[in-house]
């Protein structure tokens, strides 16, 4: 454990990682932007997120972080008050900082023992200060010095007389700060705290408001009224860390203090801080809960949902047995309350565990400005969509995704800069992220201007390269073509590099995502650039679906995915080379028997005489038929994991427990339509259209 105060609690070091966390996040982002644009606002909050984590890593002793911190904040100084400017070795010395914050961070929660060579950090920052200013060393920020009379106003007077009716005595403080503290603003904040547990500051020099802007001197002052003897209050003062001396003495107001006019001591008092009922309030807006509990409720939720559709059914049931029962209609009224009390329950609480999806988006900035300078591609990154809420278990499991898709769009998307410019484009490439809501799911695309992904050169390519025989890769059509990039081993690299080309990569993401319910679709024009999309459930908790039977077994299929449902009589399906397909107005549909499709038993399978039941389902563009023996009502279903002892069944993602007890299994509806796809690539057009299929019922 790294050197810190000896009696911090537990409960406190964890506040205090929260809070870093909340800061260099802030920092994260802020430094970044401040690259493009370099504003007043922007670099006070950027200044103010450095003095927050100076003056708290301070306070618990932890003086390499504090040390660091200071650096960052003295030169943040500087280019708030326009003395140098923004450039790349400034921000480059900054996140270094961060860096280094973080690991001083992840030493305190988690200690492995690493140590941060901080005044190397200090020696980079303050190079880069040196630079432009042409100093061997930045000046210290000392800001505004205060007063070093204090101000007695009429108001303070009357105060003053007040307490010292009630028996109190009034003593003046003066304390002196050591010549090299670094934190002079953190001491005498410190003293001011400790002050006001003695007893009543009645003014001080420099005031709350004052010591917070970092407006300080080397000496503070105050007058206190106070029950405490001055040597009691003295042996509290000196036990402040980098304090010179403290002196306490009785308080002569015609000697000690200096008049002022009214007006100037409420604008002094304007500046303090805010009273005491006023201070805590945006803190009480909102409480930080642990992941766990939600879980845990999240399942007692769950449960609910599951008993309340059990009440709906059994309540329908007595009702229609005994419709004039009066117990039976109040019951059914009690169950119709209870019904939607669970249900704003439940909404309200998924609304708990949404998150905006820019608590992801926002790391990426950094890494691709990195990346963008290892690889010297200059980039235009853009974000959009970033308050897209999703559930926070889909945002845990979306990042690394995300990663890989975002440097291959740099690494292997853009071309390099002298390229670009052969081919007529812009030096500085562009690489789009954004996300936004469409039926029920999250969709965020990953775009880039580059070179494109020829289709004819990936078939050749795979061939090559052995993964894939010539003959199939000549049956695979131009979006078929670029889908291979996800086969594993797959890459376009000639060459490996330490961002990419191993084969490792895109094949992950396409498996990250299916195992989540989402799906994944690339689409790439030559010299225009390629464009990922992914298409995710905003939840992984329930789903809204219509419930079939298949061989005798219940199924789910996600409402998300449904079009309609249609009654097919023999007629109208037809088959081509082997495989079962059906017209549905202008586009010809190929047909999936959900039995044939799960690895049931299809022979169990019993259509009734006047037709097959079909659900029309649609991924991205695709289209099938899943073929069921009946069609059920629609119902929201709790979403539960098969477990690793049943092993992965095809076609299905997961299941549910109905109100009656019946168990349910939840469709892949994809992976169902990737499998009808791939069964059907021999087909040409020319064959489909040849059947000359009716049209659906």
């Amino acid at each position: 454990m790294p050197n810190i105060a000896e009696d911090l609690s537990p409960e406190d070091l964890k506040v205090f990682l929260e809070e870093a966390e909340e800061q260099l996040q802030l920092l994260d982002e802020e430094v970044v932007r401040l690259e493009k644009e370099s504003t007043e606002d922007r670099l006070a909050a950027i200044f103010r997120a450095a003095h927050t984590l100076k003056g708290s890593s301070a306070m618990i002793d932890y003086k390499a972080m504090a040390e660091v911190a200071h650096a960052m904040e003295s030169l943040l100084d500087k280019l708030r008050k326009g003395s140098i400017s923004v450039t790349p070795e400034v921000v480059d010395a900054l996140l270094h900082s961060l860096d280094a914050l973080r690991v001083l961070t992840e030493e305190l929660a988690n200690p492995t023992g690493v140590e941060v060579d901080f005044e190397s950090l200090v020696a980079e920052l303050d190079a880069s200060v040196a630079t432009q200013t042409g100093e061997s060393a930045p000046a210290k920020a000392s800001g505004s010095a205060a007063q070093s009379d204090l101000a007695i106003s009429d108001e303070v007077l009357a105060e003053l007389q007040d307490q010292l009716d009630s028996g109190r005595m009034a003593y003046r403080i003066t304390a002196k700060l050591q010549e090299d503290s670094a934190f002079g603003a953190v001491r005498f904040f410190q003293v001011h705290a400790e002050l006001g547990e003695c007893g009543k500051i009645l003014v001080s020099s420099p005031t709350e408001a004052q010591i917070q802007e970092e407006q300080i001197g080397d000496t503070y002052q105050a007058m206190v009224a106070t029950d405490l003897q001055p040597s009691d209050i003295q042996q509290r003062l000196v036990q402040v860390e980098d304090i010179a001396s403290v002196d306490v003495s009785p308080f002569d107001a015609a000697a000690d203090a200096t008049p002022v006019p009214a007006p100037a001591a409420a604008e002094a008092q304007e500046k303090t801080a805010p009273a005491e009922g006023d201070r805590k309030t945006a803190a009480a807006q909102t409480v930080r809960i642990d992941v766990e509990r939600l879980d845990h409720l999240m399942n007692l939720i769950g449960e609910l949902v599951i008993d309340r559709t059990r009440i709906q059914q059994i309540g329908r049931s007595l009702l229609g047995k005994y419709e004039h029962d009066d117990l039976v209609t109040s019951l059914g009224k009690t169950s119709a309350h209870i019904v939607k009390v669970v249900d704003d329950l439940q909404e309200d609480f998924m609304k708990v565990r949404m998150m905006p999806i820019s608590t992801v988006f926002n790391s990426f900035p950094r890494m691709m400005r990195d990346l963008s300078r290892k690889l010297e591609k200059p980039i235009d990154f853009q974000i959009s969509g970033g308050e897209t809420e999703i559930d926070r278990t889909v945002i845990e499991r979306i990042r690394d995704p995300l990663v890989h898709m975002l440097r291959n769009a740099l690494d292997h998307g853009l071309e390099s800069t002298e390229d670009r410019k052969k081919s007529g484009k812009d030096e500085t490439g562009v690489i789009k992220l954004e996300a936004y809501h469409e039926q029920g799911h999250i969709v965020i695309k990953v775009k880039d201007d580059g070179g494109g992904m020829d289709p004819q050169k990936l078939r050749d390519s795979f061939t090559k390269k052995g993964l894939i025989s010539r003959e199939a890769a000549s049956r695979l059509s131009d979006t078929e073509a670029l889908e291979l990039i996800f086969m594993a081993g797959a890459s376009t690299k000639e060459q490996a590099t330490e961002v990419s080309g191993r084969g490792v990569g895109m094949d992950i993401v396409k498996q990250n995502i299916e195992a989540i319910n989402g799906f994944v679709d690339v689409q790439s024009v030559v010299g225009k650039g390629t464009e990922f999309t992914l298409r995710l459930p905003l939840t992984l908790a329930t789903v809204n679906s219509i419930l079939v039977m298949a061989c005798g077994t219940l199924c789910a299929i996600p409402l998300v995915y449904v079009l309609e449902a249609v009654k097919l009589q023999a007629e109208s399906i037809k088959t081509v080379q082997g495989r079962e397909v059906f017209r549905l107005r202008d586009k010809v549909i190929p047909l999936i028997s959900l039995a044939d499709a799960t690895g049931m038993k299809s022979e169990n399978a019993t259509y009734g005489e006047d037709g097959r039941h079909v659900v029309v389902v649609r991924v991205g563009e695709r289209l099938a038929g899943l073929a069921v023996e009946e069609l059920l009502e629609p119902q929201e279903i709790v979403v539960k994991s098969l477990g690793k002892y049943v092993g992965d069944i095809k076609g299905v993602t997961g299941a549910s427990i109905l109100g009656d007890g019946r168990v349910v299994l939840i469709l892949d509806v994809g992976s169902l339509i990737a499998t009808a796809v791939a069964r059907g690539r021999k087909l040409t057009a020319e064959q489909i259209e040849s059947a000359e299929l009716p049209q659906a019922a």
